[in-house]
């Protein structure tokens, strides 16, 4: 009896193309809420009298320094600004801006100083298993900074960065990234993390 070539695929052919085709389906908050990928700063505002949790998105911009910061780590050289060293910081504004790629701490308009505040111990790191972080991935790098309820509280929190000037910023201090967003508080029952999640695709 002759035995015909199928034209089925093979089993792991199946898998690999359901596996490709979920790989493109866009990744959901809650029901009907899409995450739109740009949106790469994750706030995470947890009131601990209600033990609710608020996520608020915006994007940011790298500067030149942060891009000369990830092309130095890519090559295993010393950075010439080590933002992920003792001095890293991340620090909030309620001043207007628009971020560019020259800004430097100069363009954090009328910043919240008692928000300056460590990069976690652990990061930065790549494939964040915060389940708070909706944005880690395998080729994300992510960025946290936590605040506790008693670190400060402020109204119309609209914008933030990362910078390299520790405890005492000048004007001249360089920053990784710098972001805006319409406008968030935290009261002094809440805590708050701000995730920052670069994701690296070479094409």
């Amino acid at each position: 009896m002759e035995i015909k070539e199928s034209n089925f695929d093979s089993i792991d052919a199946r898998l690999e193309a359901h596996k490709s085709w979920k790989d493109h389906l866009p990744n959901f908050l809650s029901r009907g809420v899409e995450l739109d990928p740009s949106n790469n700063i994750c706030i995470v505002r947890q009131n601990m009298d209600t033990l609710d949790k608020t996520w608020n998105y915006t994007h940011n911009i790298v500067s030149n320094d942060g891009d000369l910061y990830y092309a130095e780590m890519s090559a295993a050289e010393t950075p010439t600004s080590d933002f992920d060293g003792a001095n890293g910081r991340q620090e909030l504004r309620t001043g207007a801006a628009t971020p560019s790629k020259a800004d430097t701490y100069n363009e954090l308009t009328t910043p919240i100083t008692a928000s300056r505040k460590a990069i976690d111990g652990t990061y930065p790191l790549t494939g964040d298993a915060d389940t708070d972080n909706t944005g880690s991935g395998a080729d994300v790098v992510t960025w946290l900074t936590s605040w506790t309820t008693g670190d400060f509280n402020n109204t119309a929190i609209i914008g933030g960065c990362v910078h390299v000037g520790g405890a005492t910023p000048s004007g001249a201090t360089k920053v990784l990234t710098h972001w805006s967003i319409s406008s968030f508080d935290k009261t002094a029952a809440d805590t708050l993390k701000i995730f920052v999640n670069h994701t690296f695709n070479g094409v």
